[in-house]
């Protein structure tokens, strides 16, 4: 058999049909946008860090270190085609991205809520604006890339491990003056804390369960 009469494997679109083309389309502009949301998230977390690694003990440093590692991860496999090759592997990139995505959601919010919203340096306007808004863009665009496969409903849950391990570490690390890293979020407030723990660790388990949601629509949008 010539090779203009194979066949495309059962369920796979031709090479040279409609629907393959627009999903080699869709793969182009998800590796390019997640490749210039990796270099933002880069250039914020570098800005913000200043040569000084220590500062990694604030979350929107890690929130933004967590993007740009998904999103470069990403950029990796998509180029690679590792995730049309291997289940595991888009697995692995959805959940990241999904992660990622709630935890800079999170941080946003709260950046702007509870802390001072400064975005007047351009490492704090792309830690806490540009790089949340880009990670929902590319979450709600592309979708998690799991056409057609089964996402459990408890999988947002397993996106708090970060948050939950921040928290501990927190408990014991303070700033260059000995005070807690975030006013609200104090140890020594006694109950108050504790109470700001839960609501932080509902909100972003609400989050996440949004995360999850869309996630889920979109996948079934696009079989």
């Amino acid at each position: 058999m010539t090779a203009s009469h194979r066949t495309a494997p059962a369920g796979e679109p031709r090479p040279d049909s409609p629907r393959s083309t627009t999903r080699t389309a869709v793969r182009t502009a998800a590796l390019v946008f997640r490749a210039v949301l990796a270099g933002l998230a880069w250039w914020g977390l570098i800005g913000a860090l200043d040569g000084d690694l220590a500062q990694l003990k604030y979350f929107s440093q890690v929130t933004t270190l967590t993007v740009a590692l998904t999103a470069t991860l990403s950029v990796v496999v998509t180029a690679t085609a590792a995730d049309v090759a291997s289940p595991r592997w888009a697995a692995a990139v959805a959940w990241c991205r999904g992660a990622s995505t709630t935890y800079a959601t999170v941080t946003a919010v709260i950046y702007q809520t509870l802390l001072s919203g400064d975005l007047s340096r351009t490492s704090s306007l792309l830690e806490h604006a540009v790089v949340p808004a880009l990670a929902v863009i590319d979450w709600v665009v592309f979708g998690p890339g799991l056409v057609g496969r089964r996402q459990v409903w408890w999988l947002p849950l397993t996106w708090l491990v970060l948050p939950i391990g921040y928290l501990g570490i927190y408990y014991n690390v303070r700033d260059r003056s000995g005070r807690a890293l975030y006013p609200f979020l104090d140890p020594a407030a006694g109950g108050r804390f504790w109470t700001w723990v839960g609501i932080m660790l509902a909100v972003f388990a609400v989050v996440a369960f949004l995360v999850w949601g869309v996630g889920l629509l979109r996948s079934r949008w696009r079989r």
